[in-house]
């Protein structure tokens, strides 16, 4: 039997051992991801011009055995399985994402769909079940890492004469701001800046530049999320908020495996405010 599997999503963190009477039969079957090109054929000469390819989401199937100590007990486990696959605080809000893990604490996002009994056997007190869990990306996912940079005044940044309150610092940071990713495949991240702070901003050496024309007091956030699936930009986690015309776009927000560098940039007369980058390392693999 496979090594155990878990399911994880607000409310639920559960793996699926022999122990707990429902287990993984085999493996999962992680089947091909869904490929969109734009291909086009030549209208009047051999050939296809070949353009750009999409990767998308894949369905993983996941076969699950039940045992019970009475065909009491193995209903009840099927029942357990089947309201952890309901998943009914993530199907009812868009957006929301479950996490299927594998056995080296990988994770597939995505949402539990299809599940029903293949195989019942009450003498037996045993069943199988078959289920579907719909990946939103064909990568695999590591533990979270992030790092965070307060704000600091660049060499040539300070106050400029003739002085006026309040006092506004412009600059950048300028210490502890570099990180390492790591994996196989470039990643999305998430980018946190806390207030207080005019106009703020990020950059991603290499990567991309995010700022909004707008100003964030000491308790509130301005959230740029670049994840498949939660593409957003968020003020105080809740209100959608603009980014700048001459920001990049946030498909264009992925690390590449290797070392990196963030940057808050922004004005602030506190000197407090911090950017926190967030990101899991990705591999193609569970």
């Amino acid at each position: 039997m496979p090594e155990p599997w878990g399911l994880r999503y607000p409310g639920v963190d559960v793996k699926f051992t022999d122990a707990s009477g429902i287990y993984l039969r085999v493996t999962p079957d992680i089947a091909d991801y869904d490929i969109a090109d734009g291909d086009v054929d030549s209208a009047r000469a051999d050939g296809t011009q070949v353009g750009m390819d999409f990767h998308h989401g894949r369905t993983i199937g996941v076969t699950f055995g039940i045992l019970g100590s009475s065909e009491a007990e193995m209903w009840d486990r099927f029942n357990q399985l089947a309201s952890y696959w309901n998943a009914a605080a993530v199907r009812s809000a868009p957006g929301a994402l479950a996490e299927l893990v594998s056995p080296r604490g990988r994770s597939a996002f995505g949402r539990p769909r299809k599940i029903s009994p293949s195989d019942v056997s009450p003498e037996a007190k045993m069943m199988t079940v078959q289920t579907t869990f719909r990946q939103v990306d064909k990568l695999w996912y590591g533990a979270p890492d992030q790092l965070t940079v307060p704000f600091a005044i660049s060499q040539g940044g300070g106050l400029v004469a003739p002085l006026k309150e309040p006092l506004v610092a412009r600059g950048y940071t300028t210490r502890a701001n570099t990180f390492t990713v790591a994996g196989s495949e470039p990643t999305p991240f998430v980018a946190t800046i806390r207030g207080a702070i005019l106009n703020p901003g990020i950059e991603i050496a290499g990567v991309a530049k995010y700022a909004a024309q707008t100003s964030l007091a000491y308790d509130e956030t301005l959230t740029i999320d670049t994840r498949p699936g939660r593409m957003s930009v968020l003020r105080n986690g809740t209100k959608i908020a603009s980014l700048t015309r001459n920001s990049d776009l946030l498909t264009d927000g992925v690390l590449s495996p290797g070392p990196g560098s963030l940057t808050l940039t922004g004005s602030s007369s506190t000197g407090n405010p911090t950017a926190t980058l967030m990101w899991r390392s990705a591999t193609l693999a569970p």
